[in-house]
């Protein structure tokens, strides 16, 4: 009987400090609570096109023949840019209409490609340069046209106001003895912008 209540006492022993481990743990113990606010999330706005502050805008032009050569006014919408009948006369004539591409938008753009359109004429291509016939059509960022566009390819045109300017040229090749006389219809560039 000895035996039975020093085993029972061995196990009330045990019960306490096992009860006095579980007190001891969970005072050492700490949950930790995170809890969020309201979270909102800002509407980002894509808005990249062309200025039309200025439609329709007139070219200027360059070149020998005055009274021969006729650019047509150039009208602007937010996609697109149409140009009038043009007529160039002599060799040498140029016509340049100046564009502005602007990014209205919350998000940075970057210059994908430039891609000319042929229509059906038959043209030699070189990025945003084409010489169809007499005529070369390019697609640059300076006046002069020396700088095309498609040299530009990953720019980036900056978030709220971002602009570039770019021209876009018509010019009877001074290395032309003349001729006959050719319609060309169908001409253009797409540009595409993507987000950066």
């Amino acid at each position: 009987m000895k035996k039975d209540k020093s085993i029972i006492f061995v196990i009330f022993i045990l019960m306490i400090a096992t009860l006095a481990l579980s007190i001891a743990f969970s005072s050492l113990s700490t949950l930790l609570n995170i809890n969020y606010g309201d979270v909102n999330q800002s509407a980002q706005t894509w808005d990249v096109g062309f200025d039309t502050s200025g439609s329709p805008l007139a070219a200027s032009s360059t070149g020998t023949s005055a009274a021969g050569r006729i650019c047509g006014a150039a009208t602007i919408t937010k996609d697109s840019v149409s140009v009038a009948d043009t007529q160039l006369s002599k060799p040498g004539d140029t016509c340049t209409w100046s564009l502005t591409i602007q990014n209205l938008g919350t998000i940075d753009a970057e210059l994908n490609s430039v891609t000319p359109i042929i229509g059906e004429n038959s043209c030699t291509i070189s990025g945003s340069s084409m010489e169809c016939g007499n005529i070369t059509y390019k697609l640059a960022t300076d006046q002069a046209g020396t700088t095309l566009l498609s040299s530009q390819i990953n720019s980036t045109l900056a978030k709220t106001n971002g602009t570039k300017d770019v021209y876009l040229i018509a010019t009877y090749s001074s290395n032309s003895i003349g001729g006959s006389s050719n319609t060309q219809s169908g001409i253009g560039f797409t540009i595409l912008y993507n987000q950066k």
